[in-house]
């Protein structure tokens, strides 16, 4: 029920606006009523039933009241049934009246002899298309008063002008166009067309300018000159259709597309003020599924297009940055970027060969203009604090439970619970009864104490122009970023220089170059892009702040940190939260360029040459140091120094084409590119310190106590090439064939060739549609591409060694022993792609629809299967696996108002299912290591794994019907214990008890769909935007429940444990298990439905308003522009999921999807910003 409300709720605000009338605006003129004599009942006037028809037909009929003022028509005239067409005839042609359907689908009521010569009188008309009468015998203009919803214009005259201009304004067929804005620039005169499209207006003098506007057409400012008559011919707004999308080695007009491609652009990503570029991307296109798994300063959030296609190589899409693929953007400025395409379907993913299966995200920074140096300054400034945090158990509560699992303990063992909880044989620790009794009062919570509401800032200079010749865009970033938890920093600094020069006639250069550095606390690991794991739990701040009561001072008296360590009666074993998050360091600096040049050579006008040649260097210090305290358990000092490069380096040579013989378009692109990576890394470790003082490596006397150095490398050589051909922009044909040749790949297999069609055709176009005013653009395309996953480790083909120590003689000696077979047959994962999509467009372009359905097969995956002992080895990494993809994606853009006030609305709906249909030669299941997730034939990939639950049993008598988990033992389940379900036995059919027969799949990391919505609003400098996503179905397997939901007080619980099951007169609410010291019917078996969270939720993801000053004003302050803007990220959660962050996955293994422990929880921001130009 709740799903189909969410899903009303979200369409009712999309479709708001379309009612009646859309095709000119949403908000029409009310008619006034004046004093008239009512026909009789048997007739009708005629001003009734025209709105009549136009709101039964959801269209506009325009007219004057001179033409029905006092005309009648029989009450039955009318067929609602009939088009309206010919209601119209029917009622009109009697009256001698004819009507006109203009090409916007509204229709024109005329008189049959209009000469288009109409005297002074007031016209009714939707605000957006108002019509007004000139005199025949006057020489003055109109004035147009604002319009409201309720508005009437009528004519007034004001003076008369130096010169009269008139003429007709018509369509691109010479349609005359009535409801024509003309204002004369910089002021506020102006006067509309009338029925057949003619107008007059006075202006000053011969330098005056005319602006003519319409809805659903592109503006035009004309100058008047020495002109008297002036006929205007207005074309349809297509700068949707024509806008530049990057495919891949080119770019293209969006109306000549042919594959699945999506965009957004830099007002997108600048408006919502995010850290990273990758997070623009949140909740704004279809098939891209963007998950901030992370709230950790500079974290990249979690990107899928179109599903999970490989089960244990890569999943994140390719980044390709100014033509340069990469590994990492975090060093990328938000605001450089210019546009960001993302390719989805296999026909513009093939391109990338072996490694556009995952899909690819293209990004292109801004370049320069030629013209005056334009120069901005923008700051931002603002806060954030915890997004959402989970409802803990209070101190209170947490003892009660506690006091209730000792006794229940006591009572399942036989022992007496009677007279003095401390001398029960499992005693009642003295804590927990203080607090009880009240002597304890003590109610902190350490979640608090590592919390913080973190300060955030940006300061970014840019400067762009240049001549003809050279053009430039400079630009520097200092961000500073400070996390959630107590000292977790990122900060940024970035420098931009993008160069066009042009150095002969035929000979172009582009330069690209962008320094950075950035500093990172809380580091988790020598990548860019890694984040704190805490392959120990118990170093990690949020654990310990959640499982630590709330009646325990994380003090001592002194101001030194409480000890929480062993001995103590009602504290589990832990260390101080607080201290963990002041005390470690960890610190990682890196240093990054990535530059790129283009040098292009135009041999004739249409052929083309151009060679690049990039670097991407990125190198990395970290260090970490954790002292010795009894805080922490009193473990030795230890710390690691670690360093690491990666160099990428890639050149490339493309030859472009283009012709066209008639109607005929071709282009064509062939194209050569290597690239080479080596990543070398170095790590030391010691647990030999002396002291605290010095925190690094020198203070160990050179004893270390781990460490390990590694070199690694790649490199491809592809070739590729592209042929685009369409015939009069209607019938479309894209080919393009890839070989790549990867050092990945093993010796029979190194080299792979990837092909792709795709075809098109524009049927708004064909002269079958021309009368079909109603649609302004449909496109079928459908498309089929080949494309690979290379990630697959570098050296998996290659037999390797591993470097052992043994003893020999009583001494420690090293060794080495055989690590892996060769395999000579390895190669790339493979993906073949169908993809079948209708791009649509309404009522002059205000409703766009783009509908695709997918379907897609990832064969070759890689899998270790079981090979015979007699090779002295147990598995083998082989190319055997098989994943199918299926799903549906909807964008609806519509414009809801125009005019002063506007409103637009963006909408995007996806949904796939994803299927296992082969693994391995015997098919066996693959269990994840911590055993929560499956993927095995038949199901999507890493479902959730265990127990089927179903409540508790509540009375003896439940139990006694089963099923019983270990009955006779120690730990049989017993009244008020969870009651699972019955799924099989070792027959395969249930036998009434529970053991791991009982296993099955309980749930699914995977939504049954997601969306994202952003509506914007506008109202002359003010400005409003509202994006929101969400997703709908899934669950999330939370490993944080081992300690918060297991049942024993000895951790703080979550809040929805209180709740429990006390006696069969007070089962409480039926799903909260009776507390036990000892857990008994397998309540902590890894793992259950009790270890799943609801995962389906709703967030806004920005809020932002913005202000621009009037431009009067800032001319007064001698700057060409200033913007305010206040910025919400994330302010709202609306969502079941009990636990920090519902959009968690700890890694990015296919086999292991929505997992949770204790990760740093996502964060909600308010930023305050200014943009000053210069």
């Amino acid at each position: 029920m709740e799903k189909s409300v969410r899903i009303l709720l979200l369409l009712g605000v999309v479709m708001g606006g379309l009612h009646p009338g859309f095709s000119q605006t949403l908000a029409r003129a009310e008619q006034l009523q004046p004093k008239e004599v009512y026909a009789k009942a048997s007739t009708k006037r005629l001003k009734d039933v025209l709105k009549n028809l136009q709101d039964q037909y959801a269209t506009d009929i325009l007219y004057l009241d001179r033409h029905v003022e006092g005309l009648t028509v029989a009450a039955d005239a009318v067929d609602l049934n009939a088009k309206i067409d010919d209601n119209l005839s029917t009622i009109l042609k009697p009256l001698g009246l004819r009507y006109r359907k203009i090409r916007n689908g509204s229709y024109v009521i005329t008189a049959k002899e209009s000469s288009g010569k109409v005297e002074a009188t007031n016209a009714r008309f939707p605000v957006a298309t108002p019509i007004t009468e000139r005199y025949q015998e006057s020489e003055s203009t109109t004035q147009l008063p604002l319009l409201t919803a309720s508005a009437e214009i009528t004519v007034e005259k004001v003076r008369a002008a130096d010169v009269s201009v008139q003429g007709k304004v018509s369509d691109e067929k010479g349609e005359g166009l009535p409801g024509v804005s003309i204002l004369l620039k910089g002021t506020q005169k102006g006067t509309t067309t009338d029925v057949d499209g003619r107008y007059r207006i006075d202006v000053p003098n011969a330098s005056a300018t005319l602006i003519f506007s319409f809805v659903g057409y592109a503006s035009q400012e004309i100058v008047v000159g020495n002109r008297t008559s002036l006929n205007i011919t207005l074309e349809t707004d297509n700068k949707t259709l024509s806008e530049i999308v990057v495919i891949g080695y080119g770019s293209i007009e969006k109306k000549d597309l042919t594959g699945s491609v999506a965009s957004i652009g830099s007002k997108s990503i600048q408006e919502v003020a995010v850290p990273r570029v990758d997070q623009a991307l949140m909740g704004k296109i279809a098939g891209v599924q963007v998950k901030p798994v992370s709230g950790e300063p500079g974290a990249a959030p979690q990107i899928r297009i179109r599903g999970i296609g490989s089960i244990s190589a890569g999943a994140g899409p390719l980044y390709v940055v100014d033509g340069f693929p990469i590994s990492s953007i975090q060093t990328l400025n938000p605001n450089d970027v210019e546009t960001i395409d993302v390719l989805k379907d296999a026909s513009a993913t093939a391109i990338y060969g072996s490694r556009g299966a995952n899909g690819v995200v293209i990004i292109n920074t801004k370049r320069g203009k030629s013209g005056k140096a334009a120069i901005s300054f923008s700051y931002q400034f603002g806060f954030q604090k915890i997004a959402k945090r989970p409802k803990l158990q209070s101190g209170l509560e947490e003892a009660q439970h506690y006091f209730d699992g000792v006794r229940n303990r006591n009572l399942d063992e036989g022992n007496d619970v009677s007279g003095d909880p401390l001398k029960w044989k499992a005693p009642v620790p003295q804590t927990i009864l203080d607090v009880l009794s009240g002597k304890i009062t003590t109610n902190e919570d350490p979640l608090d104490a590592i919390l913080r509401t973190g300060p955030q800032q940006q300061y970014q200079l840019n400067a762009s122009g240049g001549t003809e010749n050279i053009r430039y865009a400079v630009s520097g970033e200092y961000f500073n970023q400070d996390g959630i938890i107590l000292n977790t920093n990122f900060k940024r600094y970035s420098v931009r220089a993008n160069i066009d020069a042009k150095l002969a006639p035929r000979l172009t250069l582009k330069v690209n170059l962008n320094p950075s550095y950035t500093d990172k606390f809380n580091v988790g690991g020598v990548g860019a892009e890694d984040v704190a794991t805490y392959s120990d739990i118990t170093n990690n701040p949020l654990y310990n702040a959640l499982v630590i009561p709330t009646y325990q001072s994380l003090y001592n008296p002194d101001g030194s940190y409480y000890p929480f360590g062993n001995g103590l009666d009602a504290v589990v074993t832990s260390k101080n939260p607080l201290a963990l998050a002041n005390e470690i360091k960890a610190r990682q600096k890196g240093i990054g360029f990535l530059g790129n040049t283009f040098m292009e050579y135009a041999i004739l006008p249409n052929l083309k040459v151009n060679v690049m040649l990039g670097i991407n260097l990125m190198s990395i210090k970290g260090s970490y140091f954790k002292p010795q305290m009894a805080a922490f358990l009193n473990e030795l000092a230890s710390g690691t120094d670690n360093a690491s490069q990666r160099l990428n380096w890639i050149t490339e040579t493309t030859v472009n084409y283009t012709k066209s013989v008639g109607k005929h378009n071709f282009t064509g692109l062939l194209g050569y590119t290597t690239q080479k990576e080596t990543f070398e890394s170095n790590t030391l470790t010691s647990n030999r310190y002396p002291n605290n003082l010095v925190p690094t490596l020198s203070a160990v006397s050179g004893i270390l106590t781990g460490g390990s150095s590694n070199v690694a490398e790649w490199s491809l050589l592809s070739y590729l090439g592209r042929i685009n051909y369409n015939y009069n922009s209607k019938y479309y044909a894209t080919a393009s064939l890839r070989t790549d040749g990867s050092s990945r790949f093993g010796a029979e297999n190194k080299y792979g060739v990837f092909p792709s069609v795709a075809l098109a055709w524009r049927i708004s176009d064909e002269a079958f549609m021309k009368d079909i005013r109603a649609i302004n653009e449909l496109k079928l395309r459908t498309s089929y591409g080949k494309t690979g996953n290379n990630n697959i480790g570098n050296y998996d083909h290659l037999a390797t060694i591993n470097y052992e120590k043994y003893v020999l003689g009583g001494t420690g000696v090293g060794g080495f022993s055989p690590g892996r077979l060769a395999n000579p047959n390895l190669t790339w994962e493979t993906q073949q792609q169908i993809n079948v999509g209708v791009d649509v467009s309404f009522l002059n372009n205000r409703l766009a629809l783009t509908l695709d359905h997918f379907r897609s097969k990832n064969t070759d995956l890689l899998l270790n299967v079981n090979i015979p002992d007699i090779t002295g080895f147990n598995t083998a990494l082989q190319n055997i696996g098989e994943v199918q993809n299926t799903g549906w994606e909807i964008t609806l853009n519509t414009v809801n108002t125009q005019g002063a006030f506007k409103w637009q609305t963006a909408l995007n709906f996806s949904m796939y299912k994803n299927k296992v249909t082969r693994l391995g030669p015997s098919g066996d299941p693959i269990i994840a290591s911590q055993g929560g997730n499956i993927t095995m034939i038949g199901q999507p990939i890493g479902m959730f794994y265990g127990w089927l639950t179903d409540g508790i049993f509540k009375t003896k008598a439940e139990l006694d019907k089963g099923p019983i988990w270990n009955p006779g033992g120690r730990d049989a389940s017993r009244v008020g214990d969870v009651r699972f379900v019955d799924v099989s036995g070792p027959n395969g059919v249930p036998d009434g008890i529970i053991n791991s027969f009982d296993k099955t799949i309980m749930g699914s990391p995977y939504p049954d769909f997601y969306y994202g919505m952003t509506n914007s609003f506008s109202y002359k400098n003010l400005s409003l935007s509202v994006s929101l996503q969400g997703v709908q179905g899934n669950s999330v397997l939370a490993l944080s429940r081992e300690q918060l939901a297991n049942d024993r007080a000895r951790f703080r619980q979550y809040a929805f444990m209180n709740n429990y099951w006390k006696s069969e007169s007070e089962p409480g609410d039926g799903y909260s298990v009776r507390p036990n010291d000892v857990p008994t019917g397998n309540f902590r078996g890894t793992y259950s439905q009790r270890w799943l969270d609801d995962g389906s939720y709703l967030r806004i993801n920005n809020i932002v308003l913005g202000y621009t000053l009037p431009e009067l004003i800032a001319k007064k302050a001698k700057l060409s522009s200033v913007r305010l803007s206040v910025t919400a990220n994330n302010p709202f959660l609306f969502t079941k999921f009990v636990g920090f962050n519902p959009d968690v996955s700890r890694t990015d293994s296919p086999l292991t999807p929505g997992n949770e422990r204790y990760d740093y929880p996502t964060a909600k921001s308010i930023l305050f910003g200014i943009n000053i130009g210069f």
